[in-house]
């Protein structure tokens, strides 16, 4: 709707700025829910390399999660690349392991192999 269109076009600009928002991480859960087919894209294309930052975040993590949740396979898979060689700080850290969870919950285990592999060998705290 050209509603939607407009809204999305005001807020992609500070997508990743309202990410870390207390209240903005809700708009952009939003907008990756309700969002269309280009704006999830969009949307994903503006977090990557911010992945693991966000992760980490309180809020940052909420959105992770909601992009893991609707995003389409390929754009997940390169998402949540950026995770990979930081598995361990993401499951230790109290919002990162809810990334790691939703990444266990929604991707196929053949693009998640690098999350079982950083389990081996460890002693999990």
């Amino acid at each position: 709707t050209p509603h939607k269109e407009l809204c999305y076009l005001a807020i992609a600009p500070e997508a990743l700025r309202l990410c870390s928002d207390v209240f903005g991480n809700y708009v952009i859960q939003k907008l990756f829910e309700f969002g269309t087919q280009d704006h999830r894209r969009n949307l994903a294309e503006r977090l990557s390399g911010h992945t693991l930052s966000l992760s980490l975040q309180m809020y940052g993590c909420r959105v992770v999660q909601k992009a893991i949740d609707v995003l389409d396979l390929d754009q997940k898979v390169e998402l949540i690349k950026e995770l990979h060689g930081n598995v361990m700080k993401c499951v230790r850290d109290q919002n990162g392991n809810h990334v790691i969870q939703k990444c266990i919950e929604k991707v196929p285990p053949s693009h998640i192999h690098f999350v079982v592999e950083s389990f081996k060998n460890q002693n999990v705290k």
